[in-house]
C-alpha cells in the first residue's frame, strides 16, 4: 500500500491524528512539551531547553503538523482542532506518569489552548509566552487601528506566491521574508497559509480559555509588534482568579535568550506543590 493512499484511509477517511516528529527530548522528570510558533520548528527552543538542561525536567519540543520534519498532508486544513489533535496523540506516546506542562510560542500557544480543552488529561500547566489573541477586544479606536493592520498584512499573505529559486528571488521576496519572518521550505508554503488562516485568523482560543480549569502564565513581549498585550485579560473576563498570571519580557517576538530564562522560571515554579489557599 502507497503511503498515499495509507494516508487517506488511515487519516482521512478513518480520522486517526498524525504522530509528530520530536526534534527536541532531554532530560528525563516531569514533562514539558513545547509548540513553536507558525513558520517555525521545535528547534526554535533550543536556548529554553538549554536553560533546562540541568534540571530534573525532560524537555519535548515538537515540529508541529506542516512544519520541520513532521507530515505535511495537503488536504488537511490545519486549524487549531488538527494540531491539537496530532500533539495529544504525540504526548501519549511519550508514557506519561502525569500531565505535562505544555508550553506555547506565538501560534503554539492556540494550540496549547486547544489542546487544553480538547484533552485537559493531558495539561496541568499552560505557558503561553506571546499569545496572538484577536477577537473579543473593546471596540476602542486604538484596537481597531492595530487589528486593521493585522488584517491587512495576514490578507497580503495569504495572497501572497513566494518564489524558493534563489536565482529568480525577486526584492519583494526578500522584503517579504524579512517583514514576516518566514523560514519555510517549499513543502511548508501551503501548511503555513492555512495555519495562518485556519488556526491564527479563525482562533478558537478567546472561546477556549474562560472555560480552562488548569492554571496558566500568560506572557507578553514588550517590543513585540505581532501581539496586543491585554488581550488576554478581555478574553478571560474581568473577573480573574488565581488561575492565571500575567506577564511581560523584555523581547521581541521571539525566544530569545532573556525571554528563555523567564520561561523556565515560570516552568520551574508551575512544577512546585501549591501554597496553602492557592487553587490547584
Amino acid at each position: 500500500m502507497s503511503n498515499r493512499i495509507f494516508d487517506r484511509l488511515w487519516h482521512q477517511t478513518l480520522n486517526r491524528p498524525y504522530k509528530l516528529v520530536k526534534r527536541i527530548d532531554t532530560g528525563s522528570g516531569p514533562v514539558i512539551v513545547l509548540l513553536h510558533g507558525l513558520g517555525r520548528d521545535g528547534q526554535g527552543w533550543q536556548s529554553l531547553a538549554t536553560e533546562l538542561a540541568d534540571k530534573p525536567v525532560r524537555v519535548v519540543a515538537f515540529d508541529l503538523l506542516g512544519f520541520g520534519d513532521s507530515p505535511k498532508p495537503a488536504w488537511l486544513a490545519y486549524d487549531a482542532n488538527d494540531h491539537a489533535k496530532a500533539v495529544a496523540n504525540s504526548i501519549e506516546r511519550l508514557g506519561l506518569k502525569a500531565p505535562a506542562i505544555v508550553v506555547g510560542h506565538s501560534m503554539g500557544c492556540l494550540v496549547a489552548v486547544r489542546l487544553a480543552a480538547l484533552r485537559p488529561d493531558l495539561v496541568r500547566h499552560l505557558v503561553l509566552y506571546e499569545m496572538p489573541l484577536y477577537k473579543g477586544l473593546p471596540n476602542k479606536r486604538y484596537y481597531r487601528l492595530r487589528l486593521n493592520v493585522y488584517n491587512k498584512i495576514y490578507n497580503w499573505i495569504l495572497r501572497y506566491e513566494p518564489s524558493f529559486d534563489a536565482d529568480k528571488t525577486k526584492f519583494s521576496d526578500r522584503l517579504a521574508r524579512k517583514l514576516n519572518n518566514l523560514e519555510v521550505e517549499p513543502n511548508s508554503w501551503r501548511p503555513y497559509v492555512k495555519s495562518l488562516q485556519h488556526t491564527i485568523y479563525e482562533q478558537t482560543a478567546p472561546e477556549d480559555i474562560p472555560k480552562l480549569g488548569m492554571p496558566m502564565d500568560v506572557i507578553y513581549g514588550s517590543f513585540d509588534m505581532l501581539v496586543i498585550r491585554g488581550t488576554v485579560q478581555y478574553v478571560y473576563g474581568k473577573e480573574q482568579d488565581g488561575r492565571m498570571q500575567i506577564h511581560t519580557v523584555r523581547a521581541g517576538h521571539s525566544i530569545s535568550k532573556k525571554a528563555s530564562h523567564f520561561l523556565a522560571e515560570r516552568i520551574l515554579a508551575a512544577l512546585q506543590p501549591p501554597k496553602s489557599g492557592d487553587l490547584g
